[in-house]
């Protein structure tokens, strides 16, 4: 599922505890936070699918300490916090992470970190066909 309509189908018809929206497959920000508006009124908790990397768990930081019904936030893997892509990387303290207080997401990426290690596509939502053609999963 990954849009606001998906979720608000599959919580009219299931009888769920918490959804995973994805900031990254949902639509960003604004999309998400609709999504859980939408389980809010259906009395259902939201924990943030978020596993690629740290400016996307940025921006699902920003989206928990925006919604009542946020549970928890999962983290990819302690690479996710990034030590080696933002200037400052998130710290986890008691089982927290602060909010950012910088400008946009609250963090800045490393640009010279960032051109030791060139970015590999992979795209997770997509299968490729021989001549290039996108196939669907």
């Amino acid at each position: 599922m990954f849009t606001k309509y998906h979720f608000s189908e599959a919580l009219e018809k299931c009888e769920l505890a918490v959804i995973q929206p994805d900031i990254s497959a949902c639509g960003g920000i604004l999309e998400a936070k609709k999504i859980a508006a939408i389980a809010e009124a259906h009395h259902v908790s939201v924990a943030p699918h978020s596993p690629y990397g740290p400016v996307q768990i940025a921006a699902t930081i920003q989206l928990a300490a925006c919604i009542p019904n946020f549970l928890i936030m999962e983290l990819g893997s302690p690479d996710s916090l990034g030590k080696n892509i933002l200037k400052e990387a998130f710290t986890v303290k008691d089982g927290y992470i602060q909010i950012p207080t910088g400008s946009g997401l609250g963090v800045e990426v490393d640009e010279k970190a960032i051109l030791k290690s060139p970015y590999e596509a992979k795209d997770t939502f997509t299968d490729y066909r021989e001549d290039g053609s996108v196939a669907p999963r």
